[in-house]
């Protein structure tokens, strides 16, 4: 039984090695082809565009100034506009010979010079400019009045220039106007402001504190008194030196032109010394010639060192003559300097004395002040040392705005008499203020050509441009994102303008020019390249999203998918929704199941083409 056993073992071992062709055939095949398929997804859809910009500030005016009838001067820079400066009304962006160049807002350019008499959008534009800055000029009616041209004084005088189109007498006469009406206007407000606190009753240790007031005033005027004397001295000082410098001044161009006379008398001179000695050559030169061919060797040698001498006396003529043009050359280089270093220090020394004057006209006006405050503090302390009456405060008031009016009036009657006027190159109307210096386009020294500088807001916005079918995507207001990696940036933002002609603002000329403004703060990013995304369409939330290959359109003209349930498939139909990124919205039809995660067929299951997507 035993042998029985491993022979059948043996056998069915050897059954097992034994196969046919068609089993190895169906061994090696591959197994069933399966179907592709991939979840549905639940998300939101967007379609979006994507370019790079630049972000900068904005607002990029290139600012150039008018042209004046005045005749001030030769319209050279003095003192450039400096970049990166922030520019208000009333500021002064830069100096043409000497003269301000003020900065206001308006959108009327400058392209006059206003004078009495002139009206128009630019007079209007002015008036409440100055107005804005403390300078009233009377009724703003865009009429260039005496009130108008007092007020241009004032603002003049305030921001320490001379107001163009009055003599030195009169812009003297106005200066001490001006202050008077200054101190005069504020003698009026500490009036009515010691009638309202008589009004409202003196609290305890007021009175004792405008004795205190009051005796400092009377201090105040003993200082200002002594302050005088100082400031004539140092104006007799001042006009002195001025005086001197005048005259060193024409001291030196006269010994300039003495010193040029001189060095082209010795450079003729050392010409004619030259001539003689090639003269004094030649002749040497024939006499040796003529020594007879039998003379004596003493006589030759004598006769070539002659002309040796003369040789050498032409070679030091010429060298001295050389040395007497380079003496002139000198001279005429270095006397010009010399004498515009004697004007330059005549100018600013006359400035000197131009500024003691003014000292000392601060100091008699500090005078006048000291001595009305000592007036006005003396019955602050009468008002409030005796029971609350304010007729004589009233009376006070009264006085004091009838010397505010007054003095008022002054300034305007000499404001109109002087013939003030705004020269057209002396004012900016620029219609966003503040601004910031960009670019200095004119420096010092150089003659005005042009615009002076370039001016941006102090809005940062993001330039880019767009092909042509994403210009027809993008509208302005779509939301825009706003990313800067390196700088760890990401911002929000807005399309503001999308230009509709290509190849505006030196964009190519196949772009569209697009403005960004961010609506967070991306300043750390002004100069650097940035990645836009723009948001053209999006889905309201989050939406079952299919690939586009997995939606196909059946005989009945309407889209489906095939999904993987159980052991099978079958056909759901959907609605389509928004395309993006490759993915579509869909949303099943009345009484069809689909949800996130159930399986849907994106290839064949036998190898070949999947079926059509939906167009």
């Amino acid at each position: 039984m035993s042998g029985v056993a491993v022979l059948a073992i043996a056998g069915w071992l050897a059954a097992r090695q034994i196969r046919s062709p068609a089993q190895i055939a169906s061994d090696a095949a591959p197994p069933p082809a399966s179907d592709i398929t991939v979840p549905v997804e639940r998300r939101t859809l967007s379609t979006k565009v994507i370019v790079r910009g630049t972000v900068q500030f904005g607002g990029r005016h290139n600012v150039e100034l008018g042209t004046s009838a005045l005749e001030q001067g030769s319209d050279i820079v003095t003192e450039p506009a400096r970049v990166r400066d922030k520019l208000e009304a009333g500021d002064v962006a830069l100096a043409v010979d000497g003269r301000p160049v003020f900065v206001l807002p308006g959108v009327v350019s400058m392209h006059r010079d206003l004078r009495r008499g002139a009206r128009g959008p630019d007079v209007e534009q002015l008036e409440p400019a100055l107005a804005a800055l403390g300078h009233s000029p009377g009724p703003v009616d865009g009429v260039f009045d005496a009130a108008t041209q007092g007020a241009v004084a004032s603002f003049y005088i305030s921001r320490a220039f001379e107001p163009a189109g009055a003599t030195n007498a009169e812009l003297e006469q106005l200066r001490t106007a001006e202050a008077d009406a200054a101190t005069a206007r504020d003698a009026h407000l500490q009036a009515r402001d010691a009638i309202a606190q008589a009004r409202r009753g003196a609290a305890p240790g007021e009175v004792e504190q405008a004795r205190i007031d009051a005796a400092t005033a009377r201090q105040q005027l003993h200082d200002a008194q002594l302050g005088v004397p100082s400031a004539k001295t140092r104006l007799e000082t001042a006009t002195t030196l001025a005086a001197a410098a005048k005259g060193n001044a024409a001291l030196a161009a006269s010994n300039n032109r003495r010193e040029q006379t001189a060095a082209d008398a010795d450079v003729v001179a050392k010409q004619e010394a030259v001539d003689q000695a090639l003269d004094d050559a030649r002749i040497a030169e024939l006499r040796r010639n003529d020594v007879p061919l039998d003379a004596p060797i003493s006589e030759r040698e004598e006769a070539a060192a002659a002309v040796g001498a003369a040789q050498r006396a032409v070679v030091r003529a010429q060298a001295e003559l050389a040395a007497s043009v380079a003496a002139t050359d000198a001279v005429r280089a270095g006397a010009p300097a010399a004498v515009r270093q004697a004007r330059a220090e005549a100018v600013n020394l006359a400035r000197d004395a131009r500024l003691a004057r003014a000292e000392l006209r601060r100091a008699r006006r500090a005078v006048v002040d000291a001595r009305r405050m000592v007036t006005l503090q003396n019955a602050r302390v009468r008002a409030l040392a005796r029971p609350q009456e304010t007729n004589t405060l009233v009376a006070i008031a009264d006085a004091a705005g009838d010397e505010a009016r007054r003095t008022r009036a002054v300034v305007d009657r000499l404001a109109a008499q002087s013939g003030i006027r705004v020269p057209a190159d002396e004012v900016v109307f620029l219609p966003q203020l503040p601004v910031r210096v960009d670019e200095a386009k004119a420096q010092r020294g150089e003659t005005i050509a042009g615009p002076v500088m370039t001016v941006t807001s102090s809005q940062v916005v993001v330039e880019s441009s767009l092909s042509v079918s994403d210009a027809q995507l993008v509208r302005v207001g779509d939301p825009v994102t706003i990313e800067e990696e390196e700088l760890g940036i990401k911002a929000r933002g807005e399309v503001a303008v999308l230009d509709r002609t290509p190849g505006t603002h030196k964009v190519d000329p196949n772009r569209f020019f697009m403005l960004v403004v961010p609506t967070s703060r991306v300043e750390a990013a002004v100069g650097a390249s940035v990645k836009l995304t723009i948001a053209i369409k999006s889905t309201e939330g989050a939406v079952l999203a299919v690939p586009l290959s997995a939606v196909s359109v059946g005989g009945d003209g309407r889209s489906r998918v095939e999904v993987r349930r159980g052991g099978g498939t079958r056909l759901v139909t959907v609605a389509r929704g928004l395309t993006a990124e490759g993915l579509v919205e869909i949303k099943p039809a009345r009484g069809e199941r689909l949800g996130k995660g159930d399986l849907v067929v994106v290839g064949a299951a036998d190898g070949g083409q999947p079926p059509e997507p939906a167009p």
